[in-house]
């Protein structure tokens, strides 16, 4: 079999691996931007396409951490998201509400959005797209002839045009050497997204969550809501929590010339340009300004000043761009005042078994490591760094098809998204789109990013010269 181009009049063949948000998105501005025909295979062993963990592992009290108005995917269809929320009775809702207008709704509703827009787009291409979704994961990415040959697990092999990896996150990090038994224990969640995986937990029990951002916000307010009454402890090395929402301004000329060329200068013009901003606006525009102009910003940056932003910096700066809803901060809020949520700045250096649960040393900065005992422990560590944890991305690896980014973020990709090889050539035909490509542009996380982003290079993975 050979993977030549499709002869003229025949389609071009896309196949997509990973079928949640990135993956539906990528496809839904394929099928709209293709005016030749268009098959279009998504890989992807769940159910439901365009949900992803983050749209379809959430439980019903989750909510959007951006008001729905700013959810929409399509630049030209403004308050799409919204309409339909409207359309299907998900809005009015007073408890999405934040009480200026704005609605943080469930990630389940969006995550149903984003599976009926797909499933719209494909129905109004009519018979020029093609979109068939084979519930299996990829094993093997390769060239052939002109185009790609993708391997999956079940045996099936696919010729294809183009290739497009639309993974999510690598898998999160275990924060120290576990001692025997706690991996095995039944109230050891190390992935909290997994199906049932806090139903073992009694109400009562003695919690230590690891980890104080996004993922932590939503393991206390699901367990509060559940009737949880125990003591909840998180950690994390600096103690930080996801900021809240305040005014929606995105036009300040952040920059203002030539961005900087180390982190620690990019670090004091932020700092600058908060202080000079109005003290009404809060610090919130100058971040949310910023994404706009980031990718020039993270790219002016030598190597060296990216790993060093990384290292010094990221954890700020996630807490304040990756912020939560206002009905997360109430329910946050409260867990704190009431004394169940208690918050510290700790390392944890030790897991082990404990006569009814575990023991947990944890080592506060600068201090001496101490033993606590909890009946369960949950891992909200956020997305590790090791790609190899997937065997498809250490398989591209290893056969030099990819290679890391500069800061050890993601793949590194070119402008159009590109995949590079080992030898720093941009791959005709293989592109990355979503979370991986992070290092590449600087941020590549929030849906908004990631819509925009494809539609704005999806001509250019469906043009044949590409």
């Amino acid at each position: 079999m050979s993977a030549d181009p499709p002869a003229s009049g025949e389609p071009l063949r896309l196949v997509v691996v990973g079928g949640g948000f990135t993956g539906a998105v990528l496809a839904i501005h394929a099928a709209r931007a293709s005016a030749a025909p268009l098959d279009i295979v998504v890989l992807e062993p769940a159910a439901e396409l365009g949900r992803g963990i983050a749209y379809g592992a959430a439980a019903p009290g989750h909510r959007m951490n951006v008001p729905s108005d700013r959810m929409d995917i399509d630049r030209a269809r403004s308050g799409a998201a919204t309409g339909w929320f409207r359309d299907h009775g998900i809005l009015p809702d007073a408890e999405s509400d934040d009480g200026t207008g704005r609605c943080y709704v469930a990630r389940l509703a969006y995550g149903a959005y984003v599976g009926d827009l797909l499933a719209r787009t494909v129905a109004e291409a009519g018979a020029r797209v093609r979109v068939r979704h084979l519930r299996t994961l990829a094993t093997g990415v390769a060239p052939m002839g002109s185009g790609w040959r993708v391997a999956c697990d079940t045996g099936e092999v696919l010729d294809a045009d183009r290739v497009a990896l639309c993974l999510t996150h690598a898998t999160p990090g275990l924060p120290c050497r576990l001692e025997p038994g706690v991996a095995e224990a039944r109230k050891f969640v190390p992935d909290p997204w997994a199906p049932r995986a806090l139903a073992d937990i009694a109400a009562d029990d003695a919690v230590l969550v690891v980890g104080t951002g996004l993922t932590m916000a939503d393991v206390v307010t699901g367990l509060t809501a559940a009737g949880h009454a125990g003591v909840i402890t998180a950690v994390s090395r600096r103690g930080l929590l996801p900021r809240a929402h305040g005014v929606f301004v995105t036009d300040l000329d952040v920059l203002g010339g030539p961005p900087p060329r180390t982190a620690l200068g990019l670090l004091r013009l932020v700092r600058r340009r908060i202080r000079t901003l109005d003290p009404a606006l809060g610090w919130h525009p100058v971040i949310d300004s910023l994404r706009a102009v980031l990718t020039a910003a993270w790219n002016a940056l030598p190597p060296v000043e990216q790993r060093r932003t990384v290292r010094r910096l990221l954890p700020f700066w996630d807490v304040h761009r990756f912020r939560i809803a206002p009905q997360i901060e109430a329910a946050l809020n409260r867990a704190r005042a009431s004394g169940q949520l208690r918050i510290k700045r700790a390392a944890v250096t030790g897991l082990a078994r404990g006569a009814d649960g575990f023991v947990a040393t944890l080592r506060p900065p600068g201090g001496t490591p101490a033993t606590h005992a909890f009946d369960a422990v949950i891992l909200c560590t956020g997305p590790g760094r090791d790609l190899t944890a997937s065997p498809l991305i250490a398989t591209l690896l290893e056969a030099g098809t990819v290679r890391l980014d500069a800061a050890g973020l993601g793949l590194a990709v070119d402008p159009m998204s590109r995949a590079f090889n080992a030898a720093g050539r941009p791959q005709r035909g293989l592109h990355v789109f979503g979370p991986l490509t992070r290092g590449s542009f600087g941020e590549m996380t929030g849906a908004p990013d990631i819509a925009v982003h494809i539609e704005a290079v999806v001509h250019a993975l469906l043009d044949d010269r590409n």
